[in-house]
């Protein structure tokens, strides 16, 4: 009797267990593959303000008419297809966490309502009648104890508006200096900034400052950046990380940049790997002397540059100053850079001759510059060269952008895509050029939302643009 009773029992319990678990599958569907609601939903009924932390939800739009704060410990999750509109010279500083993480089919645009994007050539261009440079929000700045700042397929439009006094200080600014697009300054933390967009900014797009951090920033595009001056990506003492895959087009000064500056006891130097870029037209707003148009290491900064395509920029790849980052530099670690100059001009500053230039001559670029160089060419400091033998030399034939520039424009006059596309031909000279011989430093961990959701290694390829479709996605 009692084993009849325990057979009873053991049954009963099983069938408990099944309906249990057909129970959870009818709610969910499949237990393991059942996503949990977002944290905090945030509402879009009415305009954002003051502390803010959460999860703003998928496809809606929300406005934005003063700062918001991330407090330290906090986080704000931005989801797929997601608008948030800024007004009042609003932005977003973060102390805790900062997800913004769209998708290839739902990105994230984090702009301004009412502006009308004029991107085709204008004969006789002037930023100042453009409103991609009037800097209608702050942008996104992450302060010293920002752990994760992350940008996934999203859109950051118009930013770079006036700091004012109580956002001033997190930057080491006026009140009356103009943000960055996109500031970070935790050493301890990590900065993602992948298959995302930049359009339009009054300095530069992204800052990596305040002792660094570790950063991976790839695949992703910048138009108008800087209106007079200011970088697109600059990273300063302490900051470690890769910049691969990115397009740049119609930057002021330089399109990417290491500076040791900031740098003090127990702060490692500035150690950036840029690869596999795109760059056409920058360096040509820029009204200071001695400022550069394409790649720049300066202050004591190293690392690698190889596989660049750049076109018509206003200097060549500048090293400018002296050890460790040029020794370093000259063991190796940069080359396979692809040039183009429609003219003289811009030909004689493939290598800069302005005051501290010392970038060495490497036979691996094209051209090949010891074929228009004067055989006692001084690279210490670089001096002044014709440049003859290498205007117009090897287009790079992109599927529609045609050159030399023609129609009776300049250079500075074609500042964002447009209709051009910058793939290349199948019979483009870049396709093969490319040395693989390295790797990203791969410092920032991968991870859908902490980090950096995918590593593009070396293409073979010249610039950004991979023939067989990998590296950038933006077409």
């Amino acid at each position: 009797m009692k084993k009849i009773l325990s057979t009873i029992a053991i049954l009963t319990a099983l069938m408990v267990t099944m309906n249990g678990c057909k129970k959870v599958n009818e709610d969910h569907y499949d237990l393991y593959q059942y996503t949990p609601p977002p944290a905090k939903p945030i509402s879009d009924a009415a305009p954002l303000c003051g502390s803010i932390s959460g999860t703003m939800l998928a496809g809606k739009t929300y406005t934005v008419n003063c700062d918001v704060y991330v407090n330290p410990g906090d986080s704000l999750i931005i989801e797929p297809g997601v608008r948030v509109n800024f007004q009042n010279n609003a932005g977003i500083i973060v102390q805790g966490n900062f997800f913004s993480l769209g998708t290839e089919t739902n990105p994230i645009y984090l702009t301004v309502s009412g502006q009308t994007k004029t991107d085709a050539p204008t004969l006789n261009y002037n930023a100042g009648k453009d409103s991609a440079f009037a800097g209608k929000w702050k942008g996104v700045i992450g302060d010293k104890t920002c752990k994760f700042l992350v940008c996934k397929w999203t859109h950051i439009e118009y930013a770079g508006g006036l700091l004012g006094n109580s956002v001033a200080p997190l930057l080491g600014l006026a009140a009356t200096d103009n943000s960055y697009g996109v500031f970070f300054s935790n050493s301890d933390g990590y900065f993602v900034f992948e298959d995302s967009w930049i359009y339009g900014t009054v300095d530069d797009a992204i800052r990596v400052a305040g002792s660094g951090g570790k950063f991976a920033i790839f695949r992703s595009t910048f138009e108008k950046c800087g209106k007079s001056g200011g970088d697109v990506l600059n990273v300063k003492a302490g900051a470690i990380g890769d910049m691969g895959f990115n397009f740049f087009i119609g930057n002021a000064t330089n399109a990417l940049k290491g500076a040791n500056s900031g740098s003090g006891p127990g702060i490692a130097n500035c150690e950036v790997r840029i690869f596999n870029n795109t760059l056409i037209n920058g360096g040509w707003r820029q009204t200071k002397s001695g400022r550069g148009g394409s790649i720049n290491f300066e202050k004591l900064a190293y690392g690698m540059a190889f596989n660049n395509l750049i076109v018509n920029c206003r200097w060549g790849l500048r090293l400018s100053s002296d050890v460790p980052d040029t020794a370093y530099m000259y063991a190796g670690h940069y080359g396979y850079n692809y040039y183009w100059a429609d003219s003289i001009v811009t030909a004689n500053q493939i290598f800069p001759y302005t005051p501290g230039a010392v970038t060495k001559p490497v036979a691996t670029d094209f051209p090949n510059p010891f074929n228009y160089l004067p055989a006692n060419y001084n690279y210490r400091p670089c001096v002044a060269y014709d440049g003859s033998a290498a205007v117009q030399k090897g287009d790079p034939q992109f599927f529609s952008y045609p050159l030399p520039v023609t129609g009776g424009y300049r250079l500075q006059d074609i500042t964002a895509i447009g209709n051009f596309k910058f793939t290349l031909k199948p019979t483009s000279p870049c396709i093969g050029k490319g040395y693989t011989g390295f790797q990203p430093m791969m410092v920032v961990p991968v991870d859908v939302k902490y980090g950096i959701t995918k590593y593009s290694m070396p293409g073979s390829d010249i610039g950004c643009y991979q023939f067989d479709g990998t590296g950038n996605a933006h077409y």
